[in-house]
């Protein structure tokens, strides 16, 4: 739960979250202020996941002492979200593959991660494999993807 409240000099609209010191937010206008307070929770309540700093469950809202134009919203934010967004870009996954399917590349050569990158762009129908996606290390003959 937050607490939405016009800043009644600069007319702008702040966003606290009461359970979580320093995680606030401004918007020019209600609206704004509550479109941009899941994104807000969603990243602190990351940021805190990642430090391993422990995460409060949500207090009742009735001990809070709020201003008389203020309000208590609700907002949501989905973490498993920002893991994505934020967290380790690489899933790191052991695959063996037998030693003659590498002896088996084209021309004379090995095959290689980037063989591989190409055959999972043809085969999967995609275009958005990045050139310098990681497939272990390129320079090893037996494959160590």
């Amino acid at each position: 739960m937050a607490i939405i409240e016009r800043d009644k000099k600069s007319g702008k609209y702040t966003v606290v979250f009461p359970d979580l010191p320093g995680c606030a937010m401004e918007g020019e206008d209600f609206i704004q202020a509550y479109y941009w307070a899941g994104p807000r929770l969603g990243f602190h309540l990351y940021m805190m996941e990642r430090e391993h700093e422990h995460i409060p469950e949500a207090s009742d809202t009735s001990g809070w002492e709020i201003a008389a134009d203020a309000v208590v919203v609700p907002v949501a934010a989905d973490r498993q979200e920002y893991r994505r967004m934020y967290g380790r870009k690489v899933a790191r996954k052991a695959i063996g593959f037998p030693s003659w399917l590498f002896q088996l590349g084209k021309k004379g050569r090995p095959i290689s991660a980037r063989d591989l990158r190409e055959v999972l762009r043809e085969k999967l129908g995609i275009d958005m494999l990045p050139e310098n996606a990681q497939f272990g290390n390129e320079d090893d003959e037996e494959g160590g993807v």
